[in-house]
């Protein structure tokens, strides 16, 4: 009881399902007829043919939804726009080369489309090569038509007639043609010896396009190409100070060391504090929105009245539209250049040069401090705020937790720049920009604040005062450039001094007693004598812990260690009191009166009228589940959100500026200056104890680590993985029982009979009810089957995994493994695969006749499988429903704020590597499985990953974004799993030979049975091999390379130097001694940044996209005769173009967004905290909320201001109401940083 249902594919919306199958229905598909095959083709082609037509018709109207890359990503990842010809994007996508593909998609896109063009290289000349040679063999001479006749017609017998397509597979071969199978048994040879020679030519390409990446200049600029991470350090090890002189025997030493933190207990505040800014957020946004509908309300009616009296005539039509015209320009406006802003940390650089400004002042404090100053001073640093980003907004479910029925009604009234009632055109309705405003991205900004929203002038003198400008709050808030931590807490300022190794005290002659006798019988003990145990540098002998660790770290309550009792202790919840209690200030005016002068929004709302929610009277109620009325308190939504949002700010603050306080972690990032080096301390062996300072990493995006999992220790991570695989296991083989169970859903009636429970199925109307239950089936089984992937991944992550990488890589092997279950086994064997595994268990040898009698019957059901995956699914990655319904209906529902119209606008389809090779693997182990059986297979699948090629291809280029890339490690994973479609094939064919009989009974094909074995021993031998050879070259790389890599930095930084605009003497100077100290260069003039890119400056009409040559309608639109066209037309892609160029240039006009357009000095101010703990560089979130012209956003501003002073930052500087109530933004929020989108 299982089906074989497509594996939702990541970019294309929604699966494709086919029928729900139990274990074995595909044995039903024996003998299927040319006439059904083609009855299913025929279907998948209609299906085919509507989403391709939906795609052709949309695609130049929808280029947020088709094309996005073109222009709402950074420049570095932008792709020129496809023809607008209905075809044109076909062609388009092959003029891509592989090394712009790498450019601009990264390894892990180009390896996977890799993957997909070999298995083409595979399939295509194994057709040429096995459909003339079989499907002669198996048809001519078979077991069709009358062959049964001629053998006394004897039903069910071995000479019952062979039907349909199975006339071209291997059973159709008679008993006296039984030399035949030489053929199937050379041409079976000829797919193993191209398979594996395909593979051993991918592989030596994957090396050299991976090591050619990895040493290539831009590359080298990254943290993470020299950055290793160091896990299971034991604790005397923990210290800057040992690991420096232990790691300082590579080449070139050591550049910053990050000691990791436990900022669990600061992660659950920081986590906490996002939900309740988001609904503070909200509930600002949804006051204003009331108020100024209640004021357009309140004036529709007074100038009815006022018609009325003076017997005026009502508005027109016409006059409302022109109204409503002006009042949309003047949001425009207010988006563009008016608002208010409060309680702004500064702890956000809007650009590189805020950075650098920061890193300035943080040097000038540290060499202006006094020597008291400074030695009190040591190991202090700057909240690290430029590496980090802003947490991920959640795409619209926030307002959930008010309700959905709120946000159901509020559906056709907050329209979130998505689609307009069904009766408008289609034009109008696809022109959404999700709030996003037509304005001039050099348009001037308000005197007041700056494009980035910082005040820059004056502000209102008449507002509250500051609540925290007398309170403690400021006096624990100190400066905000210079906050203080222990040594530990900050390795990465300069380039790390290392102190030279120490050696233990000599006390005893090396080959005499140490002064120790041991027993014979303690064997665990080595003998007497010999070298002693090796010390860390500045660790005395004796120490329970360094002598370097600061004053802070080494307080006795904070370093003891825990006994059995409180180590158990500490494991409960209920009896672990948690860490030492802290008395943090207040954090708001406790003063300060909400009715002491009276609010603008009760000119319009009454009280009852504000947003309100109930509070959980337990902490461990989960956020969605609603507040009851009595047993939950309901309280004022903003009152709330204010005063919890004051108070975790100003303790977060407090926290970030004392990691002391947080114990260490066993790991840590050590960051080389030479990639060489880093690539050697992965490869040497560190400790002398197993296990210990291991696994070590390399090549880690600072936004790829898995902060929760740093302090996982070597023996935990065995157990876990244990777990997780008997966890998996068990979901493989058990999976089958709630996919069958979906099958009875469509016999809701039978049911209702059956079952007195549901008879209340039986009031509803019997068409109704049949509607339901040929829905409900299909319906459930696509949720049950899309809920594996993310119960895969979540059980990676619990299994330890320090990386996202690595989770990757996990959810990969384990999805195969269910798929190749689920979709394969479990249909082809009958009984179902629990039977087949125990009868397996009790005679092994009875695997390759099982395998032989039961898989070649499965072979039909499988063509069609593949046809209506190849047609359905690709079209339907090209189409993206899902995309469609998530941009179109669920923004009507969920998204209110700015920040989250925004956050759904710059946000792309994303692609999980790790759910989507193990869908193309399967497909291809099906396909190697049947080749030599059903040879008919082969072309099935040529069609199938030729058109998931091109679908692919093309969401690739213009449609998906990758965030992180691991450097195509996914690859060969994927090639070593498809080895188990060669060893399927071979033990079924082990099974076949055995199985064949000629006219008297006799085995014939034993020769065949045993050559086939020997093929099997040594393919497993050349995977081996194969592996043993390539497998130290996946991850590192050889010395060899780097000799050719400082030629190539050496190149690129003269071309640099060139684009920078840098002296002779500048660019032949050469790199600076890495020992010294770095002394930044403030960039004060712009000709800098202007000489080195210039596409990256934004200045009148000349934007960026113009100065790189690439005019958006000319390539949107194609060249030439452009004027011959109806001028409304011309009008219409003149809009298109014009609206794209306003986004890109608002969202991402003159940002740097990558690090090689960066100086190295920039580059330094970023690398310099890379790997600081998340906990740390989290910043305070600003509150956006509309402006509006009625006063009521600016007096939420005031008012937040004087109850919680500088501890809530509230703004609503570029986003406003237009004429409709509906929220716009014209910018990017206040506490973005063009920080945020390089990659280090």
């Amino acid at each position: 009881m299982s089906s074989t249902t497509n594996p939702p594919s990541p970019a294309s919306g929604s699966p494709t399902e086919s029928n729900t199958l139990g274990p074995g229905s595909a044995q039903g598909t024996q003998g299927i007829t040319i006439v059904a095959l083609t009855s299913a083709l025929i279907s998948s082609l209609i299906i085919f043919g509507v989403q391709m037509f939906a795609f052709i018709l949309l695609k130049n109207k929808l280029a947020r939804i088709f094309k996005p890359k073109t222009y709402l990503v950074p420049e570095r990842e932008r792709t020129e726009p496809p023809p607008r010809s209905p075809w044109g994007w076909l062609f388009a996508i092959f003029r891509f080369r592989d090394r712009e593909i790498i450019k601009k998609c990264g390894l892990d896109a180009y390896f996977f489309l890799r993957y997909l063009q070999t298995l083409l290289i595979i399939f295509v000349p194994l057709a040429f090569v096995l459909l003339p040679v079989l499907l002669p063999i198996n048809y001519v001479g078979g077991r069709g038509g009358g062959y049964a006749l001629e053998h006394g017609n004897i039903t069910g017998s071995q000479f019952a007639n062979i039907t349909g397509l199975d006339q071209l597979a291997w059973g159709n071969v008679r008993p006296t043609h039984t030399r035949r199978y030489w053929a199937h048994l050379v041409l079976a040879l000829v797919v193993i010896v191209w398979v594996c020679g395909v593979f051993f030519a991918e592989l030596r390409v994957y090396i050299k396009v991976r090591q050619d990446y990895l040493t290539s200049a831009e590359h080298r600029l990254r943290a993470s190409a020299t950055t290793v991470l160091v896990s299971a350090i034991p604790k005397k090890w923990l210290t800057e100070e040992a690991l420096s002189g232990l790691y300082d025997v590579f080449p070139g030493g050591i550049r910053n060391i990050w000691i990791n933190r436990n900022f669990d207990e600061l992660l659950d505040k920081i986590r906490q504090r996002d939900k309740i800014f988001k609904k503070l957020e909200a509930a600002e946004t949804e006051l204003v929105k009331k108020a100024k509908k209640a004021q357009k309300k309140q004036l529709e009616k007074d100038d009815k009245d006022e018609a009325k009296k003076s017997k005026q005539r009502r508005l027109t039509k016409d006059e409302r539209e022109q109204k409503l015209k002006r009042e949309n320009l003047e949001a425009e406006h207010r988006a563009r250049t008016g608002g208010m802003s409060s309680g702004d940390p500064h702890q956000v650089p809007h650009t590189i040069d805020d950075a650098i400004e920061e890193e300035e002042q943080r040097m000038r404090d540290l060499r202006s401090a006094t020597p008291e100053e400074g030695t009190q001073r040591k190991g202090t640093f700057k909240i690290p705020v430029i590496s980090g980003g802003l947490a991920a907004v959640e795409k619209g479910f926030g307002a959930v937790g008010q309700g959905l029925g709120k946000g159901l009604g509020a559906a056709g009234s907050t329209v979130v720049g998505g689609a307009r009632n069904i009766g408008r055109d289609l034009d109008n309705q696809l022109q959404t920009t999700h709030g996003f405003v037509n304005i001039d991205a050099n348009s001037p900004v308000d005197g007041d604040y700056d494009e980035y929203g910082r005040y820059i002038g004056h502000v209102d003198g008449n507002s509250n005062a500051a609540a925290a400008d007398g309170n403690d709050a400021e006096k624990v808030r100190g400066d905000s450039r210079s906050f203080e931590s222990s040594k530990d807490g900050d390795h990465q300022g300069q380039p790390t001094r290392l102190p030279g190794n120490a050696t233990r005290r000599g006390e005893f002659v090396h080959g005499e007693n140490d002064g120790h006798t041991h027993g014979w019988w303690r064997f665990w003990k080595g003998p007497a004598g010999g070298f002693a145990s090796p010390i860390p540098t500045g660790y005395e002998e004796g120490d329970e812990f360094p002598l370097t660790q600061s004053e802070e770290s080494t307080k006795p309550q904070q370093q003891q260690t825990k006994g059995f009792g409180a180590t158990i202790k500490s494991a409960l919840p209920f009896l672990n009191k948690g860490s030492q209690h802290i008395e943090y200030p207040l954090a708001y005016n406790q003063d300060y009166k909400e009715n002491a002068t009276a609010a603008v929004w009760q000119r319009f709302l009454k009280e009852k009228e504000r947003p309100t929610h109930r509070l959980a009277r337990f902490s461990w109620t989960p956020g969605w589940l609603p507040g009851l009325p009595i047993i939950n308190k309901k309280v004022d939504t903003i009152y709330w959100c204010r005063e919890e949002l004051a108070r975790m700010n100003l303790e977060i603050e407090i926290d970030q500026k004392h990691p002391e306080r947080f114990p260490l972690m066993n790991s840590a990032f050590i960051q080389f200056n030479h990639q060489v080096a880093a690539h050697m301390a992965c490869q040497a062996v560190t400790h002398h104890v197993p296990k210990h300072m291991a696994p070590r990493t390399v090549e880690i995006a600072p936004k790829d680590v898995l902060w929760d999992n740093m302090s996982i220790k070597w023996w935990e991570a065995w157990v876990r993985a244990a777990i997780v695989t008997a966890i998996v296991a068990g979901m493989i083989i058990l999976w089958a029982v709630p996919v069958g169970w979906t099958a009875t859903l469509a016999q809701l009636g039978v049911l209702a009979q059956r079952y007195t429970w549901l008879h209340w199925l039986n009031r509803i109307p019997k068409n109704i009810l049949q509607a339901i239950a040929g829905v409900l089936p299909a319906l459930v089984l696509g949720i049950l089957l899309a809920l594996v992937p993310a119960i895969l991944s979540y059980l990676a992550f619990l299994q330890g995994n320090q990386t996202g990488t690595e989770q990757q890589r996990c959810v990969q092997n384990y999805y195969f493994a269910f798929l190749f279950v689920q979709v394969f086994l479990i249909v082809s064997l009958t009984g179902g695969v629990a039977a087949t595994l125990v009868s397996s268990a009790k005679d092994i040898t009875s695997i390759p006749q099982t395998l032989a009698t039961q898989l070649p019957k499965a072979a039909n059901y499988f063509f069609s499988y593949m046809i209506l995956q190849a047609l359905s699914t690709s079209s339907g990655t090209l189409l993206q429903v899902v995309t469609l319904i998530t941009w179109y209906i669920i923004p009507k529902l969920f998204d209110s704020t700015a920040r989250e119209k925004w956050t759904r606008n710059t946000t792309l389809p994303n692609v999980t590597w790790g759910k989507l090779y193990p869908v193309y693997t399967n497909f291809a182990c099906i396909a190697l499985i049947y080749s030599v059986v059903s040879p008919i297979i082969i072309v099935f699948a040529i069609i199938t990953f030729t058109l998931l090629w091109i679908a692919q291809r093309y969401n690739m280029l213009y449609v998906s974004r990758f965030q992180l890339d691991t450097g195509g490690l996914l690859y060969p994973r994927a090639i070593n799993q498809t080895f188990t479609g060669l060893y399927v094939m071979e033990l079924c064919l082990v099974g076949l030979f055995f199985l064949v009989r000629d006219e008297d009974g006799n085995l014939t094909c034993a020769t065949q049975a045993i050559i086939m074995i020997v093929a099997a021993a040594l393919t497993v031998l050349y995977q081996y091999l194969l592996n043993m050879s390539f497998s130290p070259l996946f991850r590192h790389l050889p010395i060899t390379f780097e000799d050719e890599a400082v030629l190539r930095d050496q190149a690129f930084e003269r071309a640099q130097a060139r684009r920078l605009g840098l002296n002779d003497e500048d660019v032949e100077a050469g790199p600076r001694d890495k020992d010294d100290a770095i002394e930044l260069t403030r960039l004060t003039s712009p000709d800098k940044r202007t000489k080195f890119n210039p596409v990256n400056m934004v200045q009148g009409a000349g934007s960026w996209a113009m100065n790189s040559g690439r005019n958006i309608k000319s390539k949107t639109f194609g060249p030439g005769n452009d004027h011959t066209k109806p001028p409304n037309l011309r009008k219409r892609k003149h809009r298109d173009a014009e609206e794209q160029k306003k986004i890109a240039d608002a969202l991402y006009g003159g940002i740097a967004d990558d690090i090689e357009d960066l100086t190295p000095d920039e580059r330094d101010v970023l690398v310099r905290h890379a790997f600081q703990h998340y906990a740390l560089r989290a910043r305070k979130p600003t509150i956006w909320i509309p402006g509006d012209d009625i006063g009521v956003s600016d007096d939420e501003v005031r008012r937040t201001r004087g109850f919680a002073g500088q501890n809530i930052w509230i703004s609503n500087v570029g986003a406003a109401l237009d004429g409709k109530c509906r929220v716009v933004y014209g910018r990017n929020p206040p506490d973005f940083s063009e920080i945020d989108i390089i990659n280090l």
